[in-house]
């Protein structure tokens, strides 16, 4: 049935985890996620023969972003709303991203004296989208445009501060506004709202079925014994399929199912769900796969920091005053969580596994992604004197936040020691890397005699650099291979109806966030969180504006059930960027 989310109250000591407690607000020691204990509040109706069953006007399934944002729209704009979700926290996908919304015609902006306007971020997504143009909904991307600066400005009314706007070619104008001081602050803000709205959030409640009346309308949902009904509208929010290896397999390749998700939780319900119950999925051929160090024992300053409102707006303060030493703050989650620039293997470093050999070529991030995984799914970054030279000054650094902050290789020295080795010799770089001597020593001079001839006949390599030669010698590691999201989603119109493949809205059912991603392309950093927002306020909103339905009562056999297998319908090789 799940837990129902207390409103009042003293909490329960969690024995899974120590927290700090403040109202509904449960922090972890580690900072990665806002847990939500549910105790003995908010009790559903309870219906003849102990079948549990709860009605309000819009059934939000998802306590993501755009499940939070969907829920506090229909709350705000007079319904009653309810959020079902399958874990134990809130926050999904959007809790654990960078956390940039890139938008238009914000406050923020014009304080910084940026003239911009909606047609120019247009123009800028469609550069951005370069040969993908011709798979982009242009009527969600207006939506998405028109829509993202009153999101930002909405956003900062509950209480999530941010930072800039800061540049990212190719845009033209600055645009990425880069929350603070992490992502966890959305949740924290999404929350308290959704407790002013009167929301009710249940947790640990997984949907496996969606219920259809005898019109064929989208009544419910079902979690076990429990019976969910929204009168008005169903809203599906939850997340991508990254976490499905069924899907990666079935809709991309064998090879991709072996990469590992960041959200663990992202296991397709809601794009099953909708697509069992009559809805079309789009772009499911597109994954952001690439590597990214594991997490260090010590957390860095920025995911330390707890999401209080009043500590973002002291941050904000700071970085506008004082942005180096905001940028030194940057710097630690920067070594810990963001993949080293490309360019480092255009100059001439290699990846080896823990065998000593290279795994794939380097100038593929989806290559490189897959063939750590199929291994042991750990890889070290192999480079030598001069390219360490080079990427210790601008314009050349390992990792960036685009208009933030810069990490260097004696960054990586600084605040990753566990992840820095230097050595005078490819075999002593070996030994303290744990890597077999003979083979780094045979793969680095194997490589270099790659360079020579500029012919990579291994896995085909395009750009080489000038090899591994000079002394001392240098690896970061250990990277694992991650799947950031997946693209694919139901399609929509810009109500955020889910639609079938006549492109008819399915009764009673609306679709928000990665679920309703409609075939958005959203190739630069700051779209996902921002259609995440908006679409979720906009299916709130117009959901909300749905007639009642008088009859609530479920057909058998109209369902949609969880576990039933979908056939693809569309195939093809990732083709995104990491």
């Amino acid at each position: 049935m799940g837990r129902h989310l207390a409103r009042r109250g003293r909490w329960p000591r969690d024995p899974e985890c120590s927290v700090r407690r403040c109202g509904f607000e449960c922090v972890r020691e580690d900072r990665l996620a806002v847990r939500l204990l549910a105790f003995g509040c908010c009790e559903p109706d309870r219906t003849a023969g102990g079948i549990v069953s709860k009605t309000v006007d819009v059934l939000i399934i998802g306590g993501g972003g755009s499940g939070l944002t969907a829920a506090i729209s229909a709350a705000t704009s007079g319904s009653t709303a309810l959020v079902l979700e399958k874990c134990a926290q809130i926050g999904g996908s959007t809790a654990m991203s960078v956390g940039s919304f890139t938008a238009a015609n914000t406050s923020y902006q014009y304080r910084a004296g940026v003239n911009d306007s909606i047609d120019l971020f247009i123009e800028d997504m469609k550069l951005a989208n370069g040969g993908f143009e011709d798979r982009e909904n242009k009527e969600l991307r207006r939506v998405l445009a028109e829509n993202a600066g009153p999101t930002v400005e909405w956003l900062s009314s509950i209480g999530v501060q941010f930072l800039g706007p800061t540049p990212e070619p190719p845009y033209e104008k600055p645009r990425m506004h880069n929350v603070i001081p992490n992502s966890t602050a959305y949740a924290t803000a999404l929350l308290r709202e959704s407790r002013k709205r009167g929301v009710e959030i249940v947790t640990d409640a997984r949907v496996d079925v969606l219920l259809k009346n005898a019109a064929g309308e989208v009544i419910g949902a079902r979690v076990g014994n429990a019976e969910y009904f929204g009168r008005r509208a169903v809203i599906l929010a939850t997340g991508d399929y990254s976490a499905s290896t069924e899907m990666k397999s079935d809709f991309v390749s064998p090879a991709a199912a072996k990469v590992p998700p960041v959200n663990k939780n992202n296991t397709g319900d809601g794009l099953k769900l909708g697509a069992d119950a009559g809805g079309v999925l789009l772009q499911m051929d597109r994954l952001y796969e690439g590597l990214r160090f594991f997490p260090s024992k010590r957390p860095d300053a920025i995911k330390i920091l707890p999401s209080h409102p009043a500590l973002s707006r002291l941050m904000r303060a700071v970085a506008e005053k004082a942005p180096k030493i905001m940028a030194l703050i940057a710097r630690g989650a920067l070594t810990s969580w963001v993949a080293p620039n490309n360019t480092m293997y255009r100059a001439g470093a290699i990846l080896v596994d823990p065998t000593g050999n290279r795994v794939a070529n380097e100038d593929s991030d989806k290559e490189l992604a897959r063939g750590v995984a199929a291994g042991a799914n750990r890889a070290y970054l192999i480079f030598d004197e001069p390219l360490a030279e080079t990427f210790s000054a601008w314009p050349n650094p390992v990792s960036t936040f685009p208009g933030v902050a810069y990490a260097y290789v004696k960054d990586y020295k600084t605040y990753r020691p566990d992840v820095f080795f230097r050595a005078d010799s490819i075999a002593e770089l070996a030994d303290r890397t744990g890597i077999p001597a003979a083979a780094l020593e045979k793969t680095v001079s194997s490589w270099n005699a790659t360079v020579e001839t500029q012919h990579d006949a291994d896995f085909g390599r395009q750009h080489f650099g000038n090899g591994v030669r000079v002394g001392p010698f240098y690896a970061l590691g250990p990277l694992g291979a991650f799947i950031t999201l997946a693209d694919g989603g139901l399609d929509v119109d810009t109500r955020l109806r889910v639609v079938d493949a006549s492109r008819n809205a399915i009764p009673g059912l609306f679709a928000a966030g990665s679920t309703g991603q409609g075939g958005l392309q959203l190739l630069n950093h700051g779209l996902h969180i921002g259609w995440a927002m908006i679409s979720g306020r906009l299916a709130g909103r117009h959901a909300a504006q749905e007639p009642i339905r008088s009859d609530l009562e479920p057909v058998a056999g109209a369902t949609s059930v969880l576990g039933r297998h979908l056939v693809p319908t569309l195939t093809g090789e990732s083709s995104g960027t990491s």
